[in-house]
């Protein structure tokens, strides 16, 4: 009787993060071309849900949590990137003061150090709404994750075997 509740269970995860994942290829497919951040997202959410082998009620608290995390963490993404922008057109301008260049600079360091801070208080939010060994599966999951899409960027987009790629990339190793 424990095989036979285990296998559905197991089942019912896998058909879980399928829907999932299908739903979100859909919503990028419908997305224009060329639209790469959806289509990667959509493939780290499959990727999570199936590395934390989230259970529904587990999926329905935690997604909340880890999109306002992820929401946080691009905002702040763009604050570095404008300060920087801000700062290197004033390093390009033969006008700017020492006074603006340090304000400018202030900022754009401000901004780092803000990220750099940012993820101090995450799994302490993560261990709210799930089991410390699914956080600390998360945070793997999360750098598998990178690592993955790093090495497939630094070689060409390719897949196994220094092929091609066909059809959608391959999950990530563990």
């Amino acid at each position: 009787m424990n095989f036979i509740n285990t296998f559905i269970m197991k089942t019912f995860r896998l058909f879980a993060a399928i829907t999932a994942f299908g739903l979100f290829s859909m919503t990028a497919m419908a997305q224009p071309k060329g639209n790469w951040q959806d289509r990667i997202k959509s493939e780290k959410i499959a990727f999570i849900t199936t590395e934390l082998d989230l259970t529904p009620e587990e999926a329905q608290v935690f997604w909340p949590v880890y999109n306002q995390i992820e929401k946080k963490k691009q905002e702040s993404q763009v604050a570095v990137k404008t300060s920087y922008r801000a700062l290197l057109e004033a390093l390009k301008s033969d006008t700017v003061t020492d006074k603006e260049i340090d304000r400018l600079l202030d900022d754009y360091l401000a901004a780092k150090l803000a990220q750099k801070n940012l993820g101090k208080d995450d799994a302490a939010k993560y261990r709210k709404v799930l089991p410390s060994k699914k956080v600390a599966k998360l945070y793997v999951a999360e750098e598998k994750f990178r690592r993955h899409h790093i090495r497939n960027f630094s070689h060409g987009h390719q897949g196994q075997g220094g092929k091609p790629a066909q059809g959608n990339k391959p999950v990530p190793r563990k």
